[in-house]
């Protein structure tokens, strides 16, 4: 009566093997796939010694052209409101002339 028990476990421990042995190859491919993806050495740009100073450069050159951009939108706006509130100016003493012309001077 022992006898199927352990042909089953047989089977198991077989089994088990089996899928021990899938996992490990799967494993020794994947590691393979990536080991062909990537490079043996790493690659870099060649940099000039002075790069850190071009780089700061650059970015002074941004923040320069940033203010410059804010300081012409301001003075932009500024010009702006002055003609506006001149020519506001302008209407509002044109239609009080008016008005004071036609009740002053206007004949009936």
């Amino acid at each position: 009566m022992n006898y199927p028990d352990q042909k089953a476990r047989e089977i198991r421990h077989k089994k088990q093997e089996l899928r021990k042995r899938q996992q490990e190859l799967l494993l020794r491919e994947l590691a393979a796939e990536i080991d062909r993806s990537v490079p043996a050495y790493l690659t870099s740009n060649c940099e000039e010694p002075d790069s850190k100073t071009n780089s700061q450069i650059k970015q002074w050159r941004r923040k320069i052209l940033a203010i410059a951009q804010f300081a012409g939108i301001f003075i932009a706006v500024v010009v702006t409101v002055r003609i506006a509130s001149w020519l506001a100016i302008a209407l509002m003493v044109g239609v009080i002339t008016l008005i004071a012309y036609n009740i002053f001077f206007e004949e009936d």
